[in-house]
């Protein structure tokens, strides 16, 4: 029989080739012979943790470090091992020890970053991260591990940066594929991400945190029919991944399917108690009377809200979910502190993620619009475009009754609506590349002729078709389109535009109490709300006098009070015939993905009509400022 050194070298051979049972038992062959043999031990603990068998894996290394002393290589595959077993503070610990006894062992450094950042010990992580890559500055698992830090820490723009680049040092490393995805998703850029998570899985089948963002990614393009199956296949691979609940559980909100979302919430929260996404979600039910909040539930969320360790983005989602309640149990002075605690907190989040609140740069950007689009300039571009009337547009400011409106006529069966649709946006960037010239938009639509008008609008209108199929009116309610309605009435002149109204006080206190997916800085300052809506209204005004387009003005408060009229009068708008099922918009089978959702699912009610008044003593800063007391500077 050869000597020991020679059979473990042997063994390690087939170990790195990936022929697992042949090193297997040479390994069991040396310690049948020399059973404290520290190496064979630690191999074997190796070789049974890449099999998946973590406990045996544990009592193997142990039993190598018991034998052989403290050694870094032993103990940063302990602390990985432990990581397998979910026993965290045990791999700080090992890999800490680790890198006290070698200072310059990344694969240490990178396992205790692992082990920090699930503990949300988020600086100590970027530190172990950081240092990781001064031993070793192509160490890709530290990477993946530091842009997942610079993630949940909200430095996006950093996190982006960092896996890029690391894609492109590692192509076939499906985790930083899945981190790459994951910080796309965030920066709501969901069609870029779609390529990275799609590798990932390709790459490792059974990746169910990819499986998971891939779902969230279609979700995010409107695509929820394709979105279910990998969010019902990350669940499949992993029933215990609590993310993954909280993903389906929110998907099927946007479908109306709150019984079967209340499921997954609450098995979300039972697999991690401390979960603020499914506490999040198990609160929007309550507050839509679909769950009931019991004291120790809200204890609990107060607890956490305060917790040291807790993530910014959950802090905030738990402050607004208190919010929330103590809103609907008319708690209204405490009700409003954690709104403005939420606000402020998300003030910092944008912050440190590179945001800033710039009013200056929206009151520009009204004025050059108002100087452009002038009676003149519709003169000229009279009869470019587009005569079809298939698109209806719905504008005005969030939280105005936009997504009821658009329910409502989604109700009609000779209407199809695409949501918040990103289209004109990119319909301006198709625009900018068509015309020649050095100009910004919009100085640019000088050189705007009528073939390069039509064509643009053409192109459009076949994605609405095929989206559509044989509908008469394709619905595009980004509210934010307000700002390009003159572009709009350029190339659709017969395009029906509806400006969705409601009480000022009202529609901005209702933004400041939300928790928007998206980002929107100008909602984090009671002030600074009065003064953008002061923007909004003075770029409606001008289009209301100049744009060749009949607007049909919408008010919440009369549609809430005279449902049948003011359906009425808005399906004659849109060129509709009377159909009984847009009264009854809440049976619509649809999926909706606004902070609206819940709402757009009760039959319609009035409570919110001059909300603002339970609230009146902490608005002097929007009153001023919506009243044109406040400057504007």
């Amino acid at each position: 029989m050869q000597p020991i050194p020679q059979r473990l070298a042997l063994a390690a051979q087939h170990h790195q080739a990936g022929r697992l049972q042949e090193a297997e038992a040479l390994y069991r062959g040396i310690l049948q012979e020399a059973p404290r043999h520290p190496h064979a031990l630690h191999l074997l603990g190796v070789l049974a943790h890449q099999s998946g068998r973590h406990q045996e894996a544990f009592d193997l290394i142990n039993r190598a470090l018991e034998a052989q002393g403290p050694h870094p290589v032993f103990l940063s595959n302990l602390a990985a091992v432990c990581l397998a077993l979910n026993r965290l503070e045990d791999a700080v610990n090992h890999s800490g020890l680790a890198v006290r006894i070698d200072r310059n062992f990344a694969d240490a450094y990178s396992n205790l970053g692992v082990a920090l950042r699930r503990l949300n010990r988020l600086d100590e992580a970027e530190a172990a991260f950081r240092a990781a890559l001064r031993a070793n500055p192509n160490h890709v698992d530290a990477r993946s591990g530091l842009g997942a830090v610079l993630h949940k820490k909200s430095r996006l723009p950093e996190a982006l940066a960092l896996l890029q680049d690391t894609v492109r040092l590692a192509p076939t490393h499906a985790q930083t594929r899945n981190d790459l995805g994951g910080v796309l998703l965030g920066l709501h850029r969901a069609e870029e991400a779609l390529p990275h998570l799609q590798e990932a899985i390709r790459l490792r089948p059974t990746f169910h945190e990819a499986h998971a963002n891939l779902g969230m990614a279609l979700q995010a393009l409107g695509r929820t029919e394709e979105a279910l199956p990998y969010l019902r296949e990350a669940l499949r691979i992993n029933p215990a991944y609590a993310r993954g609940h909280d993903h389906l559980g929110h998907v099927l909100e946007t479908q109306g399917k709150l019984d079967e979302a209340l499921v997954e919430f609450q098995e979300s929260q039972r697999l991690e108690p401390n979960n603020a996404l499914a506490l999040a979600g198990l609160s929007k039910l309550a507050v839509a009377g679909r769950f009931q909040l019991d004291e120790a539930m809200l204890r609990h969320m107060r607890q956490l809200a305060e917790a040291p360790n807790v993530l910014p983005d959950d802090r905030c989602r738990l402050l607004f979910s208190l919010a929330g309640w103590l809103d609907k149990s008319k708690a209204y002075d405490e009700a409003f502190e954690y709104y403005r605690r939420g606000n402020e907190l998300r003030k910092e989040i944008d912050r440190v993620g590179g945001g800033a609140n710039d009013l200056a740069t929206q009151r520009m950007v009204v004025d050059r619009l108002i100087a452009y689009f002038t009676p003149d300039y519709f003169r000229r571009v009279a009869g470019f475009g587009s005569d079809s009337e298939l698109p209806v547009f719905v504008v005005g400011m969030m939280r105005s009754g936009s997504t009821l409106t658009e329910q409502i006529l989604a109700s009609h069966p000779a209407v199809h609506a695409v949501g918040e649709a990103p289209d004109i946006p990119r319909l301006l960037g198709v625009l900018h590349q068509r015309i020649p010239g050095t100009e910004d938009y919009p100085d640019r639509l000088n050189r705007l002729d009528a073939p390069t008008a039509l064509s643009v609008a053409e192109e459009h209108l076949q994605r609405l078709r095929q989206r559509g199929g044989a509908a008469l009116r394709v619905v595009d309610k980004l509210l934010f389109n307000y700002l390009h309605l003159g572009v709009i009435a350029t190339l659709f002149p017969r395009a029906r535009v509806i400006h969705c109204l409601r009480d000022p006080v009202d529609t901005c206190l209702s933004c400041y109490c939300q928790n928007f997916a998206q980002s929107y800085l100008f909602k984090l300052e009671l002030r600074d709300l009065g003064l953008y809506y002061r923007e909004y209204e003075r770029m409606m005004a001008h289009w209301t006098k100049v744009l060749p387009i009949r607007m049909h003005e919408l008010h919440y408060e009369e549609l809430t009070a005279n449902q049948e009229s003011e359906t009425r009068r808005l399906l004659d708008y849109c060129g509709l015939e009377w159909d009984e099922r847009c009264l009854n918009f809440t049976e619509a089978e649809r999926t909706v993905k606004t902070a609206s959702i819940l709402q757009v699912r009760q039959p319609m009610y009035r409570s919110s009509v001059g909300r603002w008044r339970r609230y009146e003593k902490h608005l002097q800063p929007l009153l001023e400022a919506l009243s044109g007391s406040e400057p504007e500077a």
